[in-house]
């Protein structure tokens, strides 16, 4: 590979070859290249040369080591390698056939087995390439793209603020990406594992945390999920799910929201896969930290446990992590071995801002970003968007070996880093245009709205915490609150059994049958005698029932000293009916919640992006199973709204967020709640639109911050290039470092222009000059220049006057970068 990764250098960049070529070693061989479309090339080779080596020398590769019969030529691979990074769905398939369509010869499948052999070969040849690129820029370790990729969080300069939280990152699984498994006992051929990747961790590592939390069985609502759909062996009954840990009793409704949710990924059709995807990790702008395939498995606990020990031994302390069920994974954390290490860096969780509106009032007054002090504006969904791209590569995948699925999952995630890097002022600058429209509008409208009520922000403070009192008392049931009802209920029981038995021996005794006749046949009598029978048994197991329930009903007086019996006239027989009709009602929006519950997770996975067709039947059919169950949930719960006066649901309002939002506030009904200030609607508004006047000035004060890291990055990054080169002038390697140089600095020029359109917005309120990255000395110099003409923030000229902005800033930061290299 050595070889090869040499000549392919020296054909890329022009070098000269030093041999000296032997017609007598000449070969001819078949050829395949999209811009010449010629059949036949010969290759020119000396004696000590290698038919591979000079085919790479050349221009080609050959589709096997040793005595290849097709060449394909490096020029068209890299063809397809450009347009697969950004068209990850374009498979080696549809680009064979394209090019025998160009050569106008008919597909058979040789042709794409040999171009994916070839370019398996050209991806190993630039991977060397792109390794030795990182160590002469000192790019190499085992977690340099964790601790450097992202300079916005990573690049931290001395004397700047103390953020809340270090480093803010999410986690989350994609289902999307699976593998076929092999069929029986065949052995499959490509045996490779693919070790070279700077995100996977390896399967050895995951499985340390396997037995860390054990799994606890989640019931099945008959009502809800059709058994026999179920998969035993799909179950893992002994490894645990990321809520197992969960203690937290005001959290157990949102463990089993998820654990319900996560229930259609059980069925019979996922035991084919042996990937069943991958679980993923990333900072909050967007670029990945760790991932791990999920094998022969859901989403265990060990995934996310294995990324949290990754983070404790890389990540500095006080980092906070998103998590679709952050509220519950913290507990399990907490219960797992990285317990103390975790709680030692005063690290966190949290839940993201979609998810989070499924969760309860109680935990989103501790978990969501919205209520969380330190968190800005951050939404935490940023691999949302990360698996909607990634899905494309689903498609292709699915029948890989698992060598060539991890190949391209690299790829891809490589490519995206890439972009996001790109597109990371960008980020920064809209980030930074969203928190001042906020403090613009919602501060001013907040200002305005509590004069007019009358308020003040500390009563707003105060409320909250009203607010969380409140909610951690909704759900508790006093201990004689319950024995009261387990009282009425068995004197409701006694008197329908003693009414039932009354009036079996009524019709025992009074009753003549239709077909009654004197002196009656054999027939006649034996039929009569039998009905007399029945009635008589049915007589006998009523009173049995009856004397039976009067025996409880009289342990239940003995123990709670009940003297003289309660009727349905007294007072306590009274209240506890309409404490009963209570329960039911809670029980049925309990039951509403939930059902909503899965169906908006449901409704969010069939968004996806190039979700495949039999995923989509099936999300379909769950939904539609889903939606009758949630039709007659909605049926029972207006029938008990109805019995204590609350008002009634329809179909649109269940499937609003607005409805999950006040659902903790609706399920109260046992202390009212129409007094407390924190329950007007308009109050509620203000508090909520103080939280997000809050979070707004926090998130100026993070893009303050990171902003001026970026800009500081690229400025050291450039002082590095240009060492860099002149170090490596007169060797092999000062090409392809060069040509990595300069797209950067394409790139970190596109960066800088829009930094300084950032910092020329009318609110900006950073720093402009770049700073000193934290241990890395005194700066080479005082100060650097900033002479950028830049653009008129006011201008109101469209997108293309902006753009035009853009395009001016670029050149005058071409025209500073220039004058730092000479």
């Amino acid at each position: 590979m050595d070889e090869l990764t040499e000549a392919y250098v020296k054909w890329k960049y022009n070098f000269n070859l030093s041999d000296n070529f032997n017609e007598e070693y000449s070969f001819k061989i078949d050829a395949v290249n999209i811009y010449t479309l010629e059949k036949e090339v010969c290759i020119h080779r000396s004696e000590n040369t290698k038919a591979a080596v000079a085919l790479v020398s050349a221009g080609y590769l050959g589709t096997s080591p040793e005595f290849p019969s097709l060449a394909i030529s490096l020029q068209t691979l890299e063809l397809y390698y450009t347009l697969r990074l950004f068209k990850p769905s374009f498979s080696v398939e549809a680009f064979a056939k394209a090019l025998c369509h160009l050569y106008s010869i008919p597909f058979h499948r040789g042709y794409r087995t040999g171009l994916s052999d070839t370019f398996d070969v050209y991806l190993a040849i630039r991977r060397r390439i792109d390794s030795q690129v990182a160590k002469e820029l000192g790019h190499e370790g085992a977690n340099y793209c964790v601790l450097n990729s992202c300079p916005a969080c990573c690049y931290k300069l001395e004397d700047e603020p103390e953020l809340e939280f270090s480093r803010m990152w999410v986690v989350d699984r994609n289902n999307s990406l699976k593998r076929m498994a092999g069929i029986g006992n065949r052995e499959v051929s490509d045996t490779r594992i693919f070790g070279e990747s700077d995100y996977y961790l390896s399967e050895d590592f995951v499985n340390i945390y396997a037995g860390e939390i054990k799994a606890r069985p989640l019931a099945c609502n008959i009502e809800d999920e059709d058994p026999d759909e179920l998969q035993s062996d799909w179950v893992d009954e002994e490894h645990g799910d990321p809520t197992d840990g969960i203690e937290d009793s005001e959290l157990a409704q949102c463990t089993e929201n998820w654990k319900a949710a996560a229930a259609d990924q059980q069925k019979k059709m996922w035991g084919i896969f042996h990937e069943s995807g991958y679980f993923a990790s990333a900072c909050r702008h967007g670029f990945v930290l760790w991932v791990a395939d999920m094998i022969r498995s859901g989403e265990l606990a060990k995934y996310p446990l294995a990324i949290v020990a990754k983070a404790l031994g890389v990540l500095p302390p006080r980092w906070l992590m998103g998590y679709d069920i952050g509220c519950s994974f913290g507990g399990t954390i907490l219960r797992s071995s990285l317990g103390p290490e975790f709680a030692k860096q005063k690290c966190r969780t949290c839940v993201n801002a979609f998810h989070g509106y499924s969760h309860n009032a109680a935990c989103q007054q501790k978990y969501h970003p919205l209520n969380i002090l330190g968190m800005g504006l951050e939404d935490l969904e940023t691999l949302e968007r990360l698996f909607s791209s990634s899905n494309q590569l689903a498609p292709l995948i699915r029948y890989m070996t698992a060598y060539r699925r991890r190949v391209f999952i690299d790829i891809f995630l490589q490519q995206w880093d890439q972009e996001k890097y790109q597109n990371l002022a960008t980020m920064l600058h809209n980030n930074y245009v969203q928190a001042l429209n906020i403090l613009e509008d919602e501060a001013k409208a907040l200002q305005a709205d509590l004069l007019a009520k009358g308020i003040t922000i500390e009563d707003l403070e105060t409320y909250f915490v009203e607010e969380s009192n409140h909610l951690k008392e909704i759900g508790k049931e006093a201990e004689g609150d319950l024995h009261a009802v387990a009282y009425v209920e068995l004197l409701q029981r006694y008197r329908e059994l003693s009414s039932a038995c009354d009036n079996a021996a009524a019709d025992f005794r009074s009753q003549t049958p239709a077909d009654y006749e004197f002196l009656a046949s054999a027939a006649s009598y034996s039929r009569n005698l039998s009905d007399g029978r029945r009635a008589e048994t049915k007589r006998r197991y009523l009173r049995e029932q009856r004397d039976k329930t009067l025996f409880e009903v009289v342990q239940m007086e003995t123990a709670m000293s009940i003297s003289p019996r309660w009727e349905p006239t007294d007072r306590e027989y009274i209240e506890t009916i309409e404490y009963m009709n209570t329960r039911k009602y809670r029980q049925a929006l309990e039951r509403l919640y939930k059902l909503v519950i899965q169906r908006l997770f449901e409704l969010h996975k069939m968004n996806l992006s190039f979700t495949g067709y039999k995923m989509r039947t099936h999300i379909s059919n769950a939904l539609q199973r889903r939606s009758k169950a949630i039709r007659n949930a909605v049926k029972t719960y207006n029938s008990a709204a109805a019995a204590i006066g609350r008002p009634t649901l329809d179909w649109v309002k269940v499937t609003h967020y607005s409805f999950l939002d006040q659902f903790n506030v609706l399920q109260d009904t046992r202390h009212s709640i129409l007094d407390k200030k924190w329950a007007d609607p308009v109050v509620r508004h203000l508090m909520k639109q103080h939280r997000q006047v809050a979070r707004a000035k926090e998130e100026i004060q993070h893009c303050n911050i990171q902003i001026r890291r970026l800009q500081t990055s690229i400025f050291d990054e450039d002082k590095k290039f240009q060492k860099v080169l002149e170090h490596l002038k007169d060797t092999s390697m000062y090409f392809p470092v060069h040509d990595f140089i300069n797209r950067r600095r394409a790139v970190n020029q596109l960066l800088l222009s829009r930094i300084y359109q950032t910092q020329a917005l009318p609110g900006f309120t950073g720093n402009r000059n770049p700073g000193v990255r934290e241990g890395s000395g005194p700066p080479t110099s005082t100060s650097v220049p900033m002479n950028f003409d830049l653009p008129d923030p006011d201008s109101d000229d469209g997108e293309d006057a902006e753009d035009d902005e853009i395009v001016d800033g670029m050149g005058a930061v071409i025209e500073y970068m220039s004058n730092l290299s000479t």
